[in-house]
């Protein structure tokens, strides 16, 4: 292979990694902009979390909004004290209703419903008495009109500018009254094709709760008062309309605040039967296909004027503070009103929501989704996709994650700042699961691709490394090939014996699994020194001279000077190494326990681990096998001739171990003969 040809090879590599690292991001990015397509539940779920949290950071983080307009009257625990508990009687709610509306009050809204009559007028209690006791009240000198408080309080409903609430019922049920609700919202409908169809997804009731017909005729004005949280309890979207029995019916705050303003008509602005808004003179109200109206809440900087009953009453009220005005009448002492959960409060009264959303409409400030949110989401789940993968597929991980991490934190302030300067909820949710959710995939396929890599590679080390200790083995193996088979035999010798003393207590944590298999590849190294002997006296075949067996025992040095003259080309981080291993092996093998070996004598456990297992695996062998000076012995007589020189020869603990797995020692010699 030329030098062109294998550059090419390893540059194709990082190339075909990319491609994998890519295609694995565009497979996320289909998947999510699938679910920004279906948006399942859970996300949803997540949406409004997002928006939760957004519009608190915004809340906390910009500066107080301008004062609210409408006014809250409450009847509160202070009012309930002075007056008592509650159900007041209605000519007592009429005295109430007449002094704010002489403070002039431009509306008068009230979070409150009649639906029976009056059981505190003077005629429900004579009844009563009549019926209980048997006894008749004189009531003679007693207009009639004072007689009954439900009377009374609509006399004063028909002389003023009020507004009743009613609820809108879900289930099935009976009307109170024939006319309930009374008055639906004229209505025109805008739709972009022409066509003037009622919209299609609006809120359908089954019944309603009203006032009784009396008070119901009396006032100039009605809205209901429902309001429908989302699925995890937070009320963050108000229906302005709903359908009943085919008319539309105003909420009780848009109903109050065309009363305020004098208008009689409404405009629905319409697409392919979808509202999106609601629209009056200068003012279009931008909502949902279910006319849901997005509130936009009011943090405690600046939040709605509450004015007491008990202060109305007793004419304590500057006619300032509520002249011009668009009132609300509530009943905020405990048990009365009824408490909502919002993004910003986890308990505001109901009638603070209805005045919230007037002062959205007086100064025309909205929060929305508009019809196109969607599809941008979808637009910038795609984009973020296709970045992200080629960012990460194409740069280093520090690069990528400093990239992906100003993207995500600009993402979140965009769709800050929409939400805090136009009013428009963009939701960052999927773009940000996106580009995390890339990351997060592509740098654990990018790992994964490094880890086969480097497996790989140690893989082709390993063969090197083989490769290596078998060519050395070779080179021996060419001075004396009447050895035969003698270095292989020896490698299996060795790692029998190291896995049975590895069950010793002692040795367990020396001998692990990696170091065994380096012991077994470094074994056929033991004799490499012998290259540097001479023919005439390794090749003799008889017995060695004085000074010959002294040449000869020099093999153990000439080994370990070979060994240490490859570590230096090696590198010096060889500590582990197979190299390491072997010159050990080669240099200790003929140290015996008793210090009567070579090359230092060494005795006892000065000798190297490795060095004494070599020893019994090297001498059984050159026993069992022909040489050109001796004859071959039997497997026994090996065995015996080592287990008597336990102690002198060799490790003790090595025979102990050699003794258990001796028959072991023997198949390995049966199985691979000299040749």
């Amino acid at each position: 292979m030329t030098f062109l040809a294998i550059r090419k090879a390893l540059l194709a590599k990082p190339k075909k990694m990319r491609g994998w690292i890519f295609c694995a991001g565009i497979g996320l990015t289909i998947l999510l902009a699938l679910l920004a397509i279906y948006r399942p539940v859970f996300f949803h779920f997540l949406d409004y979390k997002v928006y939760d949290t957004i519009l608190r950071s915004n809340s906390s983080a910009g500066s107080p909004r301008t004062p609210a307009e409408p006014v809250i009257i409450d009847i509160d625990e202070k009012s309930l004290a002075r007056f008592g508990q509650w159900p007041w009687p209605r000519y007592r709610v009429g005295i109430l209703l007449e002094k704010i509306s002489k403070l002039g009050a431009a509306s008068i809204s009230l979070d409150i419903v009649f639906p029976e009559p009056d059981r505190t007028s003077l005629s429900a209690v004579r009844e009563d008495i009549l019926r209980e006791y048997g006894t008749r009240l004189d009531l003679t000198g007693i207009p009639a009109t004072l007689q009954d408080n439900d009377i009374i309080l609509a006399d004063i409903l028909s002389r003023g500018p009020f507004v009743l609430g009613y609820s809108f019922l879900f289930t099935n049920g009976k009307n109170p009254a024939a006319d309930c609700p009374r008055q639906p919202l004229p209505a025109a409908i805008m739709e972009q094709n022409g066509t003037t169809a009622a919209p299609v997804d609006l809120f359908r009731a089954m019944g309603a709760t009203c006032s009784i017909s009396s008070l119901g005729r009396a006032a100039s004005g009605s809205g209901f008062f429902n309001v429908i949280p989302d699925d995890d309890g937070v009320l963050r979207r108000v229906p302005l309309l709903i359908e009943y029995q085919g008319k539309l019916f105003p909420s009780l705050s848009l109903a109050t605040f065309m009363h305020a303003r004098q208008i009689k008509q409404a405009v629905l602005k319409t697409s392919s039967g979808r509202l999106e808004s609601i629209v009056l003179p200068d003012i279009s109200i931008p909502v949902d296909s279910k006319a849901n109206l997005l509130v936009r809440y009011r943090d405690a900087r600046a939040p709605i004027s509450h004015f007491s009953a008990l202060d109305i009453m007793e004419d304590a009220v500057a006619r300032k503070s509520i002249e011009g005005k668009i009132v609300f009448l509530g009943a905020s002492a405990v048990g009365l009103e009824e408490y909502r959960t919002t993004p910003l409060a986890a308990a505001v009264p109901g009638t603070e929501i209805h005045a919230t959303i007037v002062d959205n409409i007086l100064k025309k400030e909205f929060f929305y989704r508009p019809y196109w949110a969607p599809g941008f989401e979808l637009l910038l789940v795609i984009f973020c996709g296709i970045f992200s993968s080629l960012l990460l597929s194409w740069t280093r991980s520090l690069l990528g994650v400093s990239v992906l991490a100003v993207c995500c934190t600009g993402l979140w302030i965009a769709s800050g700042w929409a939400l805090r300067t136009k009013g428009i909820f963009i939701s960052p949710l999927l773009p940000l699961v996106t580009l995390v959710g890339n990351f997060s995939l592509l740098t654990f396929v990018k790992y994964w691709r490094e880890e086969q890599t480097v497996k790989s590679r140690n893989k082709d080390l390993v063969a090197m490394q083989n490769f290596t200790i078998q060519c050395l083995a070779a080179l021996t193996e060419t001075r004396d090939s009447e050895t035969g088979r003698h270095i292989e035999r020896c490698q299996h010798y060795v790692k029998l014996l190291s896995e049975q003393l590895a069950k010793n207590p002692k040795y367990s944590e020396i001998l692990d699994e990696e170091t065994i298999d380096l012991l077994y590849r470094s074994a056929s190294l033991h004799d490499i020194g012998k290259v540097g002997i001479p023919d005439s006296i390794l090749l003799k075949p008889a017995t060695l001279t004085a000074d010959e067996y002294r040449e000869m025992k020099k093999h153990t040095i000439y080994g370990r000077e070979a060994i240490l003259r490859a570590e230096h080309l090696y590198g010096k981080d060889v500590k582990d190494s197979f190299l390491q291993f072997g010159k050990i092996i080669a240099y200790s093998h003929h140290e015996k326990w008793d210090g009567s070996g070579y090359p230092e004598g060494l005795s006892g456990e000065d000798i190297p681990l490795f060095g004494r297992i070599m020893a019994v695996a090297d001498v059984y062998d050159a026993i069992i096998c022909k040489r050109r000076y001796k004859p071959a012995f039997s497997h026994e007589d090996a065995a015996e001739i080592i287990i008597r020189n336990k102690g002198t020869h060799f490790d003790p603990t090595a025979v102990e171990a050699f003794q258990e797995i001796q028959e072991e020692f023997h198949k390995v010699a049966q199985q691979l003969p000299d040749e």
